[in-house]
């Protein structure tokens, strides 16, 4: 069997394995299919797929247009959902089929990543566990959203990276980087939020094969720590932080843009033997100082003469300064010991030498995904009035509001860490490696006498507690096989990913954003795995080399993969038997009929959230009041409190929700002050007389 067959007969193993189980899922009843959709989010996509499809335009309520969604996802919902004009359930089960298609996919190119570069033993055990591990399965198959297809576009890019080749000639990979970028780009497109993943790979992919390619990654990792810290740390007393957030951006930006440049021309990546350590300290001194006194003349600028920035909280940038001298000049410090140590070959890092290939890989990659975001930027703005989705300006926005369901934003840069560290699945960006962290925490926090939480004790300080220990641990257990572990991690480009996946989870801890979701952090739950898949293997070379090793390790391989698979068989065909004999998660049909009873054909009713309502009453126009999948325009008017005459202007007469959010949570209540009617309870919400006091 030649190897091409070989691995289309795997894949086919691996669609088998996830359609044979989940053929239950496609064949179930409409009620019990309506629980593997455990989101209404899902059906903001295919609401507006399906007016796509009729010809009513890019909008969720046919009244204005939008742009809060993943545009890759979109694009393959639109000829799922002209099906729905036969039967609403119809393209529900074909979205089925796609998202546990993309699963084996993804598990799949898992394999194959991990049996060329790492281990086959393993590869099988990352693929099996990927696909079958249920709170991975929920979120990335399981759900209806972008999950899916980002996942997958995600661990291809992993995959296209991992099958570079790096040889003599560096200017023959061009092509085969442009490629890379190709991957990219759709990368970009299924999640818009993977640019951090992406510029950080990028980064990576353009100085790789020089140790500036590693060491400029925790640069660029230690300066975001230090402009957040510094942001935070001057401003955590403000009861107005997040008023000065573009500071925050333009300090981050330029410091990721200035710093580096400067190390780089002061020659603090280049290290020659002869130099002394004091002589080392003094370029990246020079470079942190002139960097920062650049950074507050630019933003001195801007506030002081251009009067572009709002806020210029000065101190700031002094603080970011001495945060930086200490984080980077304390990393360089150590880059030279252990360099005067262990003596490597001289690099040649000089612009003269290099910038050919560096240009060559620079544009290879980041031309097809600079073109694609610039494309997406522009046909967002020409149709929806803004260049960027409004669902997540709107999410940013609810952060200033002082009393709203959503939740509170963080502000304080302690909040930021432990937010960071949050074990909830929900919340917490590395819950896949926290959650069993947090276990571990709560027997130590009994075993050392603290079975309540308080103080240094709490959750998450003894999670960071139990991690330290189990690294320790980890260190001393696998300490002589550093020099694999360094070769796996950059045979799965572990490092950009862990820089962009922080950089990612960051951009949302410390922005003051609302209401972030489980499925955003699909970046970092593969980062944790590839991580953990490395540390197995390793620990599963040590059992090999021992007696009897080898056929350990396979049978054990055959007993976990067949019990992921079996444990995860026997759920799905509980939550999916024939006969429907299941609850039901939401009772739609109860809720579509209170609907119709209350309401005429034609009428709109306002909604926070709607999309399932919307999808099944399509003869009512449900009006979204969260306006995630609303208007630029609706968001504008939110904004200027001039929300009243938007809904008297599209009709609106009804609204149908929570008491809680209409009436006691902003900005809703500043809206329905004085204007809602109770009507009658429905299955899940109250129905509303919407009756504005209009004036002359």
């Amino acid at each position: 069997m030649t190897m091409k067959n070989k691995k289309l007969l795997i894949f086919v193993f691996f669609l088998v394995l996830n359609f044979l189980p989940q053929i239950f899922v496609l064949l179930s009843q409409p009620d019990n299919l309506m629980n593997w959709y455990l989101t209404d989010d899902a059906f903001y996509y295919f609401k507006t797929a399906q007016n796509i499809t009729e010809g009513n335009g890019i909008t969720f309520d046919g009244l204005t247009l939008t742009n809060g969604f993943h545009p890759l996802w979109m694009v393959i919902c639109v000829p799922v959902f002209a099906l729905a004009r036969y039967d609403l359930f119809l393209p529900l089960r074909v979205i089925v089929a796609i998202q546990i298609l993309m699963n084996a996919a993804s598990g799949y190119l898992l394999y194959l990543i991990f049996s060329k570069k790492i281990s086959k033993t393993t590869a099988w055990i990352v693929a099996i566990f990927w696909m079958f591990f249920p709170p991975i399965h929920e979120l990335t198959t399981k759900s209806g959203l972008e999950t899916g297809l980002n996942a997958f576009m995600l661990i291809a890019l992993i995959y296209a990276l991992s099958k570079l080749s790096w040889g003599e000639s560096d200017e023959n990979h061009f092509w085969e980087i442009f490629r890379v970028g190709l991957c990219g780009a759709g990368v970009l497109l299924s999640r818009l939020d993977n640019i951090f993943i992406l510029i950080m790979a990028g980064v990576w992919l353009v100085f790789r094969g020089k140790r500036i390619s590693n060491i400029s990654q925790i640069d660029f990792l230690l300066i975001l720590v230090s402009a957040t810290a510094s942001f935070f740390f001057r401003l955590e007393s403000n009861e107005n932080i997040f008023d000065y957030l573009s500071f925050l951006y333009l300090l981050i930006g330029f410091s990721l843009v200035i710093k580096p440049t400067l190390l780089y021309l002061f020659q603090c990546y280049e290290f020659v033997p002869e130099k002394t350590t004091i002589r080392y300290l003094i370029k990246p001194f020079l470079a942190i100082s002139l960097s920062s006194g650049l950074i507050f003349v630019i933003l001195y600028i801007l506030h002081d003469v251009l009067h572009v920035l709002k806020g210029f909280p000065r101190s700031a940038v002094m603080i970011d300064w001495v945060i930086s001298l200490l984080l980077i000049g304390g990393y360089h410090l150590y880059l030279i010991r252990r360099y005067l140590v262990n003596e490597p070959k001289k690099e040649d890092v000089s612009l003269k030498n290099n910038w050919r290939v560096w240009m060559s890989r620079a544009v290879g990659y980041f031309s097809p995904i600079s073109i694609t975001l610039i494309i997406y930027l522009i046909i967002n703005y020409s149709y929806a009035g803004t260049a960027m989705p409004v669902s997540g300006q709107i999410k940013r926005w609810w952060g200033t509001l002082p009393n709203t369901v959503y939740g509170q934003p963080i502000k304080t840069f302690t909040g930021v860490i432990k937010g960071l560290l949050d074990p909830s699945r929900e919340r917490g960006p590395y819950w896949l490696l926290m959650q069993p962290l947090d276990v571990a925490a709560d027997k130590l926090k009994v075993f050392l006498g603290y079975p309540q939480t308080e103080n240094v004790f709490d959750p998450v300080n003894i999670s960071i507690i139990a991690g330290v220990i189990i690294l320790v641990v980890m260190f001393l257990f696998f300490g002589k096989q550093s020099g694999k572990f360094k070769k796996h991690t950059l045979a799965l480009t572990l490092l950009p990913i862990f820089t962009g996946a922080l950089f990612h989870a960051v951009s949302y801890k410390s922005t003051g954003y609302l209401h972030a979701k489980s499925w955003y952090w699909i970046g970092e739950m593969i980062l944790i795995i590839l991580f953990l898949s490395i540390l197995l293997t390793i620990f599963l070379e040590m059992v090999e080399k021992r007696s009897w090793g080898k056929i350990i390790t396979s049978i054990s391989t055959l007993l976990v993969c067949g019990v992921l698979w079996g444990m995860f068989s026997l759920s799905i065909l509980q939550q999916f038997p024939l006969d429907g004999k299941v609850p039901l998660e939401y009772d739609i049909d109860g809720e579509v009929q209170f609907i119709r009873s209350q309401t005429k054909p034609g009428d709109v009713i306002g909604m926070t959230g709607g999309g399932l309502t919307a999808y099944f009453v399509p003869d009512r126009t449900i009006l979204n009041l969260d306006g995630l999948i609303n208007s630029a325009d609706y968001f504008r008017r939110l904004q200027d409190g001039e929300v009243t005459e938007y809904l008297l202007e599209n009709n609106m007469i009804y609204v149908y929700g929570d008491e809680l959010i209409f009436l006691d949570s902003d900005p809703y209540r500043w809206i329905f002050a004085d204007t809602l009617t109770v009507l009658k309870k429905g299955p899940h919400f109250y129905l509303y007389a919407y009756q504005p006091v209009t004036t002359p």
